[in-house]
């Protein structure tokens, strides 16, 4: 839960900080559409972290569904959202538009991917013998 809240606080207060300047350099025109693109990456983006956190109490197979089922989910949802909205109302979803969407979609995905990679349990076994069968495994006393 402390993952998801910091996810959607830093998220928010980005978002808000990018389409404050986006306003003031580009007007309302910026903003509408960074707003939208802010929406199309921000809602599929919680959704698969949430997703993802939850599943972690599972096997690791479902985490790896979760993690691949969750960036399809996110890419379909803001890519294809974008793609609609630009075909249905070009004079509104310019250029400008895919940049705006392009920022807000890398950026969260960064910022996901370095929290999971933080919520990942820790291993016990040394990074040297992950992959060493039990036999060649050197002896450690304790």
């Amino acid at each position: 839960m402390k993952t998801f809240a910091l996810f959607t606080g830093v998220c928010l207060a980005l978002g808000a900080a990018a389409l404050g300047a986006g306003y003031m350099i580009g007007g309302e025109d910026a903003l509408q559409q960074g707003g939208i693109a802010f929406a199309l990456s921000f809602v599929p983006a919680a959704v698969t972290l949430a997703f993802v956190l939850i599943s972690y109490r599972g096997n690791p197979e479902m985490r790896l569904m979760a993690s691949l089922g969750g960036t399809g989910i996110r890419m379909a949802i803001a890519l294809g959202g974008g793609y609609f909205l630009t075909n249905a109302w070009p004079e509104t979803f310019t250029l400008g538009f895919w940049y705006w969407l392009l920022v807000f979609y890398l950026g969260m995905l960064g910022f996901e991917i370095a929290l999971i990679v933080r919520e990942q349990p820790e291993t016990t076994t040394p990074v040297g013998q992950a992959f060493q069968p039990e036999a060649e495994r050197p002896k450690t006393s304790g």
